[in-house]
């Protein structure tokens, strides 16, 4: 996204636009269909999921998204970091497949 020059405020746009959680919740929903997941890899997906939302609802209003996308973000951010953590190979071929992805949409 640094590449070519773009205006610092079109580079924020972007970022912002892609760490937002119902994009996160758009690419979560696709990797699954696309990215066959194992057993283990599905139950993180489930448990982070299924994360306790209580920070969420202190801290900001529902009026800047929805509790399914911020559950979606959760759950996609939590397999990234067990991949990472347990199987660096599994790690880069599914950012690979995210770059992709995100090239994509960058090009549209």
């Amino acid at each position: 996204y640094v590449w070519p020059s773009r205006r610092m405020s079109d580079m924020q746009n972007t970022v912002v636009s892609v760490v937002r959680a119902e994009a996160q919740s758009l690419l979560l929903q696709k990797f699954m269909k696309s990215f066959a997941l194992t057993s283990t890899e599905q139950a993180v997906v489930a448990r982070g999921r299924n994360a306790n939302l209580t920070a969420r609802k202190k801290g900001k209003s529902k009026s800047s998204g929805d509790a399914s996308a911020y559950q979606d973000s959760t759950a996609f951010e939590a397999l990234l970091g067990y991949t990472y953590i347990s199987d660096k190979h599994r790690f880069n071929e599914m950012i690979g497949w995210i770059k992709v992805e995100l090239d994509e949409l960058d090009s549209k």
